[in-house]
């Protein structure tokens, strides 16, 4: 854990924040180490952890920070969890509400893939880590029997408390509500139609075996899935690599593999046919 390895080299640590930034207190001078009372946050957490090993909440604030901070250089630590700070603040703000729209004549269909941005940290987490305007991606696919588009997809904090967060298939209005993202775009992958296909059936089938979403972001665990592995896999049965390879370096607190695949690793792929932003309104 790497709240151990800082609170091991606390002496440096010291040396930076405590002799440079002593903070005075009605004329007394107090000194203070904000890193080493972060690592001792963080090493709370993993106790946490260990006493409740399948606490999502746990998950979704290591992997937060962890994006934000992908490694504990003294000197860039209180810069990092500023805009840490900042970003929880912006989130909490009170802000004009967002909606994504469409019109039903975009030309969709089965297998393309749908993006979205969120109001979250995780969502804030993703773009400012890779990047991206879109943090978020699912596969498309068509509803005959009730004649619309939904949405097939991996997505944490949204089941209901105390439920597992098992993968979704919801419609076009629930992916993007007002709630869940504040811009959308859809984009197509370089394949025929009966191809494009077979991926929904693949993602049909996780959705019905009752797989549930991967906090810990691993490739080699295809047990459970995050939202971009789901819509690689599933291509990836029809031998389409939509990510070219690409992968993102991650924090090895993030995910032990060190990297993952971010929703920009398969827009910039040489598998993607077109992407087309969505028009969004601010009410």
């Amino acid at each position: 854990m790497f709240a151990f390895n800082i609170l091991q080299h606390s002496h440096l640590l010291d040396e930076y924040w405590v002799h440079s930034n002593p903070l005075e207190f009605e004329g007394v001078k107090v000194l203070y180490n904000p890193p080493i009372l972060l690592a001792k946050l963080l090493l709370f957490f993993d106790i946490c952890k260990y006493i409740c090993k399948k606490c999502t909440f746990y998950l979704h604030i290591r992997n937060i920070f962890c994006t934000f901070v992908p490694r504990m250089k003294t000197k860039k630590l209180f810069g990092l969890v500023c805009i840490a700070c900042a970003c929880v603040m912006s989130a909490c703000r009170p802000s004009a509400t967002t909606v994504v729209e469409w019109t039903g004549n975009e030309g969709f269909r089965d297998g393309d893939l749908l993006l979205r941005c969120g109001h979250g940290l995780e969502s804030q987490a993703v773009t400012y880590r890779s990047g991206s305007t879109y943090s978020h991606i699912g596969l498309l696919q068509y509803d005959s029997l009730h004649g619309e588009w939904m949405v097939l997809h991996a997505v944490p904090g949204e089941a209901k408390q105390g439920q597992p967060e098992y993968l979704k298939r919801e419609s076009l209005s629930e992916f993007f509500s007002p709630e869940r993202a504040t811009v959308g775009a859809w984009m197509r992958i370089n394949c025929p139609d009966s191809i494009a296909r077979k991926t929904v059936d693949y993602a049909l089938q996780k959705i019905q075996d009752s797989v549930v979403f991967d906090n810990n972001y691993q490739l080699l665990d295809s047990t459970q899935l995050y939202c971009t592995e789901l819509v690689w896999r599933a291509y990836m049965q029809q031998e389409i690599d939509i990510s070219d390879g690409a992968r993102s370096e991650v924090p090895r607190t993030f995910c032990r593999e060190q990297e993952c695949i971010f929703p920009s690793d398969i827009i910039q792929s040489k598998t993607t046919l077109f992407i087309h932003p969505l028009k969004s309104k601010v009410l």
